[in-house]
């Protein structure tokens, strides 16, 4: 993995520093995550809503096509009960720090419109994860407690449109990796859903 964030991170500042036409987007939007935990032949989802923040690059490589390195930060939460039963509430709160490289193919629509489709990978780090029981007065770190990998790529795409200075996206990410890492058996794989506004500098 830390391979993976050097080799990234190496290929991202050297297109930085060889492009002059690099676009900076500074945006945000609406998050909401898909954490399906599946252990033998029983399988559940806990749905989590939450927001990110960040910004990206736009790295022209030809008239349609880019690279768009960024940073992101992302706040997951949830907040549930176990069939609606008294002294079950749960609450789960997750931080993380996203990497993602996309390609994206576009093309102009209007004088100061344009449609473009993006896709690629994410590096993400988990920063915290942790899941509180209220009526207990408990709290526990999922990472050092519940056997809750921090690292994971996920792999996405969507969809976006850039209007003057602003620029409109939809995605959707699926995570590669297991964060599972009790050994019994159990899968544990994040999805994404995400919608956002940017500006673009």
């Amino acid at each position: 993995m830390k391979r993976i964030i050097t080799l990234i991170a190496a290929a991202v500042m050297m297109t930085v520093a060889t492009n002059s036409f690099a676009q900076l987007s500074v945006g945000a939007g609406y998050l909401h995550a898909g954490d399906q935990i599946t252990m033998n032949v029983a399988s559940m989802e806990v749905g989590m809503n939450g927001a990110y923040a960040g910004f990206s690059y736009n790295l022209p490589i030809s008239d349609l096509i880019g690279i768009a390195p960024g940073l992101y930060y992302s706040l997951l939460m949830c907040d549930d009960s176990f069939e609606d039963i008294p002294g079950t509430d749960i609450k789960i709160r997750e931080h993380f720090v996203n990497v993602p490289v996309y390609f994206n193919l576009g093309f102009n629509v209007g004088a100061n419109s344009r449609l473009f489709l993006f896709a690629g990978p994410t590096v993400q780090l988990g920063v915290a994860s942790k899941t509180t029981y209220p009526a207990l007065s408990t709290t526990h770190d999922n990472y050092k407690d519940n056997d809750y990998s921090r690292t994971n790529v996920l792999l996405g795409g969507g969809l976006g449109l850039n209007l003057g200075r602003f620029q409109i996206t939809a995605g959707y990410d699926h995570g590669m990796f297991n964060l599972d890492k009790s050994g019994d058996g159990t899968k544990r794989i994040k999805r994404y859903a995400k919608a956002g506004v940017a500006y673009r500098f």
